[in-house]
């Protein structure tokens, strides 16, 4: 697991609105005192580095590892640890090509820069000017609502992460929109969203003629010399060099999918390409991210956009009082374009994270500093995250930033967030009543329909229907593309044991391959999605897409006639007679 995998020595060796606007100028004046400061440290080893990478790979249990790190505008390091597939003698290298999640989404705002540069489109255009059909919740916010707005987290939308598994494109995950309710008001606050990246996917096809890919590679990953980088799976998958993904495949009660000591399987790629993209699913690696990074800091002898687009997307333009994990920065910060800003220490940090089954990305720059790191992995784990922390702290950091134990503080975050999982199911498990279905199982057979999933159809089966894909993410949250891949049932995991809670049905009985059993059935993108129901107490039923519990309730009327379903995620179903 911790084996070197290194290209060669010349590629690895170091060189010899009002309140957004005072943010923005508060961050600028930060930035221009911090040149007069005392000097940087001076930088790690590639050899210490190493130490550093394998060591933590160990701690936190990751199969592989992709690095990419530049230092003063130049390659320092671009290489691989470990293995690209548990149980084969397949390293990771610099080219290895990994799935980097919502890392993407700065290629998709720079997507939006360059047809901007093109003039083609213009920061201020309504989307409406270019997509008349597209619609939201109220004709105010569908009124208003401009490109800018698309990339800066301001709109509102959240993330209709349901959607994934049951649409076919960008234009009917687009087109369901207009069901949801908002967030939070537009332009109010920041409100991370990866809805409004798939309208950026949808946009630049739109304007450009071309499918977002081609269009990528051609204005941006081509003169940068991205070759192998693409947004398709089929491409990547051919290659003989890429990383597959791993996860815990049965997670329920688990809590954290970067929770540590549980078998890891590999498992298939799995997005929704000509839906997510470019909100996630771009591959790239550690070699040619290094170009990436180099053209955001200024560095690229081929740079595809002007310097003062590549500024306008780093700008503070949206608050985040509270930044995330992922964020390569501490204390009030803001969402730039397809990447967040802040200050960490006595620098003005620029990052992002990225999120997909089996891969967590990180990615931190100090553009004034001419430094990027970028780290990402084949399970989802807090390393990378903790990796460019530590090597924003050793390479730009002050001494109080170098001196923190950044493992320490991440288990301590993990820890917590299963501490509550763990407590929220307990009080769950508390409120259950020691009562079957108050009518027969037959009586919520039938066909359901709302606007925002579409049809919902109750069925009474014996057959077995296997489990799907865990999602990635923490538990509650719906971050995969159930129906895509589908895999055998797992053995009970030994975190259910832990928590002292079972998967099987309510009632604790086991159910055989003969018993009759509800299913839950959508229209799903390839085939029909398909979960079976646990009858959890009276009209409550649950359904599991890997680790998410999906509540499924059955609205009766006063003459016990089931009319309804309110589903988690989905909203409330009305019978069809």
């Amino acid at each position: 697991m911790t084996s070197r995998n290194r290209l060669s020595v010349q590629q690895l060796r170091r060189r010899a609105v009002p309140a957004m606007a005072l943010l923005g100028a508060a961050l600028l004046s930060a930035t221009v005192a911090a040149r007069a400061q005392s000097p940087l440290p001076s930088p790690p080893s590639v050899e210490e580095i190493d130490a550093w990478v394998e060591d933590a790979m160990a701690r936190w249990e990751v199969p592989g590892l992709g690095l990419a790190i530049v230092h003063e505008g130049r390659s320092y390091l671009s290489t691989g640890y470990g293995v690209r597939e548990l149980g084969r003698d397949t390293p990771v290298d610099g080219g290895t090509l990994f799935s980097i999640g919502s890392c993407s989404k700065a290629f998709g705002a720079a997507t939006i820069a360059s047809l901007v540069e093109e003039g083609k489109l213009r920061w201020d255009d309504r989307i409406t000017d270019h997509i008349p059909w597209f619609r939201l919740h109220d004709p105010w916010t569908t009124r208003e609502i401009r490109v800018r707005d698309i990339v800066t987290h301001r709109v509102g939308t959240g993330s209709n992460q349901p959607l994934r598994p049951l649409v076919t494109d960008r234009r009917d995950y687009l087109m369901r929109l207009p069901h949801t309710d908002p967030d939070h008001a537009f332009r109010d606050r920041y409100g991370y969203t990866n809805d409004m990246f798939v309208l950026t996917g949808h946009l630049v096809e739109t304007v450009s003629g071309t499918d977002w890919d081609s269009y990528a590679r051609e204005k941006l990953w081509n003169p940068l010399g991205m070759t192998t980088t693409t947004a398709r799976m089929a491409p990547a998958n051919a290659s003989p060099n890429h990383a597959e993904p791993h996860a815990i495949v049965e997670r329920r009660f688990i809590g954290n999918a970067a929770t540590t000591g549980m078998p890891l399987e590999p498992v298939p790629w799995q997005y929704a390409e000509d839906v997510t993209v470019p909100s996630g699913g771009v591959i790239t690696s550690a070699d040619e991210i290094t170009e990436w990074m180099r053209f955001h800091v200024g560095t690229h002898p081929n740079p595809p956009l002007s310097r003062s687009t590549v500024e306008l997307m780093h700008t503070p333009h949206t608050v985040i009082p509270n930044p995330s994990s992922w964020m390569p920065f501490e204390g009030p910060g803001a969402y730039a374009m397809g990447w967040s800003t802040g200050r960490f220490g006595d620098v003005t940090g620029v990052g992002h994270g990225g999120n997909a089954l089996g891969f967590n990305c990180s990615i931190a720059l100090a553009p004034e500093q001419g430094f990027g790191v970028w780290a990402t992995t084949n399970r989802n784990s807090e390393l990378p995250w903790v990796l460019t922390q530590w090597a924003m702290a050793r390479f730009v950091g002050t001494d109080e930033l170098r001196s923190r134990d950044w493992h320490a503080e991440f288990e301590r975050s993990v820890a917590e967030g299963n501490r509550r999982i763990f407590e929220a199911e307990e009080a769950r498990q508390a409120a259950r009543l020691d009562q079957g279905p108050s009518v027969p199982l037959e009586a919520y057979v039938g066909t359901y329909r709302n606007g925002y999933a579409g049809e919902l159809r109750i069925r009474l089966t014996d057959e077995a229907i296997p489990p799907l894909m865990p999602a990635e993410g923490r538990l509650g949250r719906w971050d995969g593309t159930p129906g895509v891949n589908e895999r055998p049932a797992a053995n009970a995991s030994a975190g259910a044991a832990r928590n002292g809670t079972g998967n099987g049905p309510a009632n604790g009985a086991e159910e055989s391959a003969d018993e009759l059993r509800l299913v839950a059935e959508f229209d799903g993108r390839e085939r029909p999605v398909r979960m079976p129901l646990e009858h959890w107490h009276v009209d409550r039923f649950d359904m599991w897409f890997g680790d998410v519990r999906i509540g499924v309730s059955f609205l009766l009327d006063d003459t016990a006639r089931v009319t309804g379903v309110e589903m988690d995620y989905y909203g409330r179903f009305e019978r069809v007679p």
